[in-house]
């Protein structure tokens, strides 16, 4: 359903008549709201547009602005919020609006959950255009990072997109505002590389996440714990920085093996993918490890990862 909402936010015409938006991801909502607006609201807002509540107004309600004739334009648009507040008495009456061929209102129903199980759902499957607007699983945020970037004519290196994703998080408001911030700092560039991405993140952020990895790597212990506190009481996403720790851990673990290796400081750099100004830092912290301590700690890192994404996610909060 994420990949059907992005090809639809790139070509939303030709429109339905009747939508049904089911979720509550703020972006995707506004995003939604927004696509709509631009498209079918093309002169006289007062008009030819209308945002109403199941909360505040009946389906008799719904009906007549549903019935109001357009102004100097093809259709009106007419927003339906909270739609699963209605009964089943009200998609009784509110059900023939969907049979109508020449409707002027084109209908969005936006609803936090809906039961397709219903009768009335069932029997508007084939009428109805659903979107999806829920809160994106992990695996669904690279695709979103990929066309909000495309949008701003920013590309990633794979490391410096690993990286974004780590420090700005799943929120897509979050990767909208900073992925405005990276165009602008990039200027005529186009392609984002890891010190790129560094230099646009929030200052306090960055410099306390990386402090923590670097108190990680040099092995101290009570500064790495006053750092982990201070991230938490900001409320930093405690994924995000497990996610961090554990990226640091295993380019030890490559530097390690490359330095077992002998291997020249052009080869080191082939090989681990670090930039020379890091390298010198992470052949220093990777001497104060063994193996063995290494590859314990990432796998201590992997089931608290595991462990928290097994939680629900207002138990953080």
């Amino acid at each position: 359903m994420s990949q059907q909402l992005i090809h639809w936010l790139k070509k939303p015409s030709p429109f339905h008549s009747y939508y049904f938006v089911v979720g509550t991801e703020p972006y995707l909502l506004s995003e939604i709201k927004k696509t709509f607006k631009q498209n079918i609201v093309k002169s006289m807002e007062d008009f030819n547009y209308d945002e109403i509540s199941a909360a505040e107004s009946s389906a008799e309600d719904l009906i007549s602005f549903s019935e109001t004739l357009p102004m100097l334009s093809q259709r009106r648009l007419l927003l339906c919020f909270q739609s699963e507040l209605f009964s089943e008495k009200d998609w009784d009456k509110l059900c023939p609006l969907f049979s109508k061929e020449d409707q002027n209102t084109l209908l969005v129903f936006f609803f936090n959950k809906k039961d397709g199980r219903k009768k009335h759902f069932k029997a508007l499957k084939d009428k109805v255009l659903e979107l999806e607007a829920s809160p994106l699983k992990n695996w669904q945020v690279d695709p979103w990072l990929n066309f909000l970037s495309s949008k701003e004519g920013v590309s990633f290196s794979v490391s410096a997109k690993s990286l974004f994703l780590q420090l700005v998080g799943s929120s897509l408001f979050e990767i909208s505002i900073e992925l405005k911030k990276l165009k602008q700092y990039l200027g005529t560039k186009t392609q984002a590389e890891e010190k790129d991405v560094l230099a646009c993140n929030s200052r306090l952020k960055i410099e306390s996440l990386f402090d923590l990895t670097e108190a990680l790597g040099d092995r101290n212990i009570v500064k790495s714990l006053t750092l982990l506190a201070f991230l938490l009481e900001q409320g930093e996403n405690a994924m995000t920085i497990v996610s961090l720790l554990a990226r640091h851990i295993r380019l030890l673990m490559k530097v390690k093996q490359a330095q077992s290796e002998k291997l020249s400081s052009s080869e080191l750099v082939k090989k681990t993918g670090l930039p020379p100004y890091f390298l010198k830092n992470y052949i220093k912290q990777e001497a104060l490890w063994t193996k063995s301590q290494l590859e314990n700690t990432l796998e201590s890192l992997f089931l608290t990862d595991k462990a928290l994404k097994s939680v629900p996610k207002k138990s953080f909060y």
